[in-house]
């Protein structure tokens, strides 16, 4: 599992961590080696490309800096099925059948394209979500491979995965710890649009030697999504919505360009900090807080509680936000990650996110729906 609730747009972590993962300096991608291949179209996703040439196919991989920060190249095909590949790629023979893990939130993708059999490590097995890699490891099929102080090298070398999934940062990518095992940063949670984050399944399925069902897996979200963005009247007036979290007293919201941002506006929500576009989250005093607090007709916060969630805990425990009109009515919302798989399995179903806030702001479009990820705190 990802520490914290990184890549919704508003949690502390991701804001302490853009200066390391910015400082390290963007690496713009090598141009020697790349006659003959073409770009294939990525519709949504900013953080990763699709190249074919010659019978191979390849990805690219960017960090937080984008197209000039490449974090890896990874060509598919026997170098003489093709022409040469570009300078600093990695090479991969055949596509992936044995795979590793380093995030839990991983494993939703390969179980979308039928390849959990595929996973045969997992850093926090316990903390797995996904249905079908959680059965495999309670099975002993899928073995632990973190270490308390970070990865398990001696089980990985045992277990002989073809790769390891992992970030663009830290030091479990790095080619002096993994030896000649492939590393591949993994990014979907930068993309700061609902179907681009689901898109990533797209990169998945080149690497494991699933494109087609990848294309087919990533069309059908998307129809879905641009169906249920579809149903919601742009008539009416947009309600004011808040959405945020606090620690420590110090309150932080996602930014207007921000992947929550966007699922808001898609679900006829009026976001109260849209103007204000960020790398990461944006921290704000009590005083905004409550002012901007004062207008909001819903507000909504990501949690992770292993009780019944109430007003006070979507309120930071603060009393003068619970005095707030917005609390003395039906507007409060929220998603607990203990209850559904937020950071995993909502990356593949943004329609369900989407389908969730839209209900919570026009409850006459709910329609007796269950909630699955966002939930109005009655």
């Amino acid at each position: 599992m990802r520490p914290g609730l990184r890549g919704w747009g508003f949690t502390l972590i991701l804001s302490a961590l853009w200066g390391a993962w910015s400082g390290c300096g963007p690496k713009a991608v090598p141009r020697t080696g790349w006659q003959g291949w073409q770009r294939d179209t990525v519709f949504h996703a900013r953080f990763f490309q699709l190249w074919h040439g010659e019978g191979r196919r390849m990805l690219l991989t960017f960090g937080p800096g984008g197209t000039a920060d490449t974090t890896g190249i990874f060509v598919v095909g026997k170098a003489g099925d093709g022409g040469a590949a570009p300078r600093g790629a990695v090479v991969l023979e055949h596509p992936l059948a044995r795979v590793a893990l380093w995030s839990t939130t991983h494993a939703s993708f390969l179980s979308a394209l039928g390849r959990a059999e595929a996973v045969v490590g997992c850093a926090y097995t316990k903390r797995l979500r996904d249905p079908q890699v959680a059965a495999l490891a309670r099975a002993g099929k899928v073995a632990e491979i973190a270490m308390a102080d970070g990865l398990d090298r001696e089980r990985m070398l045992q277990l002989a995965p073809e790769a390891l999934f992992t970030y663009p940062y830290g030091t479990e990518g790095k080619s002096d710890a993994l030896g000649s095992l492939p590393a591949v940063p993994i990014a979907e949670y930068l993309e700061p649009a609902p179907l681009g984050r689901a898109e990533w399944v797209r990169a998945f399925g080149l690497l494991m030697g699933d494109e087609g069902r990848a294309r087919e897996v990533f069309n059908g979200i998307a129809a879905r999504y641009e169906a249920a963005k579809a149903s919601v009247p742009r008539e009416e007036t947009a309600p004011a919505v808040f959405f945020g979290s606090s620690w420590k007293g110090t309150w932080s919201v996602p930014a207007g360009n921000s992947y929550m941002a966007h699922l808001i506006a898609d679900a006829g929500g009026r976001y109260l900090f849209a103007d204000r576009p960020a790398a990461g989250n944006v921290d704000i005093g009590l005083e905004t807080v409550l002012t901007a607090g004062a207008q909001a007709r819903l507000w909504g916060r990501i949690l992770e509680l292993d009780r019944p969630v109430t007003k006070a805990d979507v309120a930071g425990d603060d009393h003068r936000v619970l005095a707030l009109p917005v609390f003395g009515g039906p507007g409060v919302f929220y998603g607990n990650s203990t209850e559904s798989d937020l950071f995993g399995q909502a990356a593949l179903e943004p329609d369900a996110v989407l389908k969730d806030l839209i209900g919570i702001f026009r409850p006459a479009m709910a329609m007796g729906r269950k909630p699955v990820y966002f939930t109005p705190l009655q």
